[in-house]
């Protein structure tokens, strides 16, 4: 995503440190929705402006306390207050440049109110539940396990711990004390997967026990050699609708805006030109081939 210079050199001001000025301790502070923070040779700063500021920032720093963006954000926008004064001096804004930047950032302005106003009158409670319930329909149902397991070096190291599950011992216990693998802080559980997302080997063991069992024989793997439990089998279940939410958010209000485009467009009078404003050549009829 490609940031404005504005949100650049208030994100260049925080990154580096550079003095930004305090905020005026001394500034009226009677109650207002929109108060002034800051004055350009008669020109006001709103709160509203800052926060139109921040808004513009990339996301590590919008995501910092205001305490730390007001002071930058309001010293940049007193540095944009006072070049714009003199760029309208010099009468700029009056050039024919501006004027066309200004009709394109207009239309952008513009196309979003509408987005916001078509996608928010649209994405209701309603609306998100029945593409919840469209997207449940599709949920592909797959066969997990919930699988613990005990990583060791040596094929030798696995049976003694296969005779000590076969003397009583607790298998969560072991894996805490013997395993080599990232999991034995939690006892050697994997939580549940499902098939492809565990090395052949240790897939088809797994998915071959039963509820409860563990492997007789020790599996290896390019880790290791493993020692495995089943804990539980189940079919997969798609995540629940306020896991969904805003994943279905996004993907509703992608295809209202996709809607409404392609709607636009059908009622339209479109006419397209060369790049050179010249009137569009035919284009070639490829000939069907021979048959």
């Amino acid at each position: 995503m490609k940031f404005g210079k504005f949100a650049v050199a208030v994100a260049v001001s925080l990154a580096v440190g550079l003095p930004a000025g305090a905020q005026d301790k001394t500034q009226d502070t009677s109650v207002s929705a929109d108060p002034v923070v800051a004055t350009v040779n008669g020109a006001k700063i709103r709160q509203s402006d800052v926060a139109a500021a921040r808004a513009q920032l990339p996301e590590q720093y919008r995501n910092l306390p205001m305490d730390q963006l007001f002071a930058p954000l309001v010293n940049q926008l007193v540095r944009s207050k006072l070049m714009a004064a003199k760029a309208r001096a010099d009468k700029l804004d009056e050039s024919a440049d501006y004027k066309n930047r200004m009709a394109l950032i207009q239309d952008r302005l513009l196309e979003e109110a509408l987005l916001d106003k078509v996608i928010s009158a649209r994405v209701t409670d309603e609306a998100l539940q029945a593409k919840y319930k469209e997207s449940v329909a599709k949920f592909p149902s797959k066969e997990e396990v919930r699988a613990r397991h005990i990583l060791v070096k040596t094929e030798d190291e696995a049976k003694t711990l296969v005779k000590e599950l076969d003397g009583g011992a607790d298998f969560a216990k072991l894996a805490a004390d013997k395993s080599i693998g990232p999991s034995k802080s939690r006892g050697g559980d994997l939580d549940y997967f499902g098939r492809g997302q565990m090395v052949p080997p240790f897939e088809k063991a797994a998915f071959a026990l039963g509820k409860g069992e563990y492997t007789k024989t020790p599996v290896q793997s390019p880790f290791g050699w493993h020692v495995i439990l089943v804990e539980d089998k189940r079919q997969s279940k798609p995540p629940s609708f306020e896991e969904s939410r805003a994943q279905l958010g996004q993907e509703l209000s992608q295809e209202i805006a996709a809607d409404l485009v392609k709607d636009l467009m059908e009622s339209a009078k479109i006419e397209r030109f060369e790049a050179d404003g010249s009137a569009p050549r035919l284009k070639r009829i490829q000939p069907a081939p021979a048959r």
